[in-house]
């Protein structure tokens, strides 16, 4: 595997990864990884694969997370651990940050791959990355998937230098939760003081948090919150939701939530910056 982030961990570290080549560039398979079962089905990845690619909600999103990494001065390469079909990492690359995907959906891996990201079909504790090796972790989406969040927190926080910075973005408010989180195989929806105190008692100081999407809130909270308590089935999916391009209303919002989202106390989304707590 020819990537400079891979090169850099053998030649500093010693790492000795153990992967083989996928039918697809760019995409590996960790062969000493047991397979689990992903959160995603092929049918869901393939889904998210195409949403992603002219989605307003994903668009938007991109862009929140591309301006917190510039903000907290990201140089170094970043690990996308559960990045799926690398819509992040992909956009976070053409934007001249380096990423490396860590994805358990085959699926995933290799529509990552062919969007240019280096990725590994994997989990992060199988890989065995040398300690204190990573400068950048990011959890897009991904937190909210994990049952046992403390044993892939205290991996992240083995895996970190001592300034590395983790960043995370999570669906939020816990009043929204419907019928789509359990679709999607939410565990939880985060507000910032249950994340900032689910961070603290796994080691990690919350440096930056920021609700967005609060133009969402309302829209959600009537569409899928109320009924879901009435016990009606769900009246919007996230395939309608996510496949859609916004066209001027959702310029019109992504223009908002660029610039002022960061002002809200709420917003569907939970974008946050952690840091190690050296006194933990």
């Amino acid at each position: 595997m020819q990537v400079s982030e891979i090169r850099r961990l053998e030649a500093e570290f010693g790492w000795a990864p153990n992967l083989e080549q996928l039918e697809s560039e760019n995409s590996y398979v960790n062969k000493n990884w047991t397979t689990i079962q992903s959160a995603y089905s092929d049918d869901q990845t393939a889904w998210l694969n195409d949403g992603g690619t002219s989605s307003w909600w994903y668009d938007t999103r991109n862009s929140l997370i591309l301006r917190g990494l510039k903000k907290i001065g990201m140089n170094d390469c970043l690990w996308d651990i559960g990045g799926g079909p690398g819509i992040v990492s992909s956009y976070l690359i053409g934007h001249g940050i380096s990423c490396v995907g860590v994805e358990p959906s085959r699926s995933g891996v290799l529509a990552s791959g062919q969007r240019g990201v280096p990725s590994i079909e994997s989990d992060l504790e199988s890989l065995a990355l040398p300690a204190a090796s990573v400068s950048c972790i990011g959890l897009f989406d991904v937190l909210e998937h994990v049952e046992d969040r403390k044993k892939l927190l205290n991996e992240i926080r083995r895996v970190l230098t001592s300034s590395g910075e983790l960043v995370i973005t999570v669906p939020a408010l816990n009043y929204l939760w419907s019928s789509a989180d359990e679709s999607a195989g939410h565990f939880v929806r985060y507000s910032r003081r249950r994340l900032k105190q689910e961070l603290a008692e796994n080691g990690f100081k919350l440096k930056k948090s920021q609700y967005f999407f609060a133009t969402l809130v309302l829209p959600l909270f009537l569409l899928r919150a109320i009924p879901y308590r009435l016990g009606i089935k769900q009246p919007i999916d996230d395939e309608s939701l996510l496949e859609q391009n916004g066209g001027k209303l959702g310029k019109l919002l992504q223009v908002f939530e660029l610039n002022f989202s960061r002002y809200s106390p709420a917003g569907t989304s939970l974008f946050a910056v952690a840091i190690k707590d050296d006194s933990f």
